[in-house]
């Protein structure tokens, strides 16, 4: 399967500046998905594209999809079992994470956007991470939503390899539709999430 992101980035470089409203910028990218037909995309194709590397381990600070298989699932109202996740604090067996996918695309964005505020770099290079940490995080003004993304991760529960997304593609990432819920719809999720805001 191709770079999904090709066409996607052909379009960004038309246009003559970015789009700098985290609202409008989502709204972009959902008409975009629609026209380009990659809004019925299977979540479970993306590991066949080239839209990242894989790799062995997390880094903090960066952005990964990955296929998940929840130990606690049968105690759980829904789940995501492709989670897109900025990992940001380590902990024995696993991680702790923000998993997009828990918040509708425009919050999304808002999200993305004020977390990239948190950049080591003033241009998103290859290398670009985010300085995270939770008590910075923390934060539901400066983060709305953030607290219903935060998921804790065990290593053994992983299903594949991490793949591992250039952070110039973290704005296409949070706007694909590749979230793969059980157990629960994708509006229940969104409902839940903006009543814990």
């Amino acid at each position: 399967m191709p770079n999904i992101f090709d066409a996607i980035s052909k379009r960004e470089n038309e246009l003559d500046k970015p789009i700098q409203n985290p609202e409008r910028a989502a709204r972009w990218y959902m008409d975009l998905i629609k026209q380009l037909g990659l809004s019925t995309i299977r979540s479970q194709k993306i590991f066949k594209s080239e839209i990242g590397e894989f790799v062995n381990n997390i880094i903090v600070g960066e952005m990964y999809i990955f296929a998940y298989d929840p130990k606690t699932k049968d105690k759980l109202p829904y789940y995501d079992t492709v989670p897109l996740v900025i990992p940001f604090n380590k902990v024995p067996g696993g991680f702790y994470g923000i998993n997009f996918h828990y918040l509708p695309p425009i919050l999304r964005m808002r999200l993305l956007t004020q977390m990239m505020k948190l950049s080591d770099d003033k241009v998103m290079t290859e290398t670009t991470k985010l300085r995270l940490r939770w008590s910075l995080l923390n934060n539901a003004a400066r983060f709305p939503g953030i607290q219903a993304c935060v998921k804790r991760y065990l290593y053994t529960q992983v299903d594949s390899r991490f793949m591992r997304l250039h952070p110039k593609d973290w704005k296409k990432s949070v706007m694909l539709p590749l979230d793969n819920f059980m157990k629960g719809t994708k509006q229940q999720v969104y409902n839940d999430t903006r009543s814990k805001m």
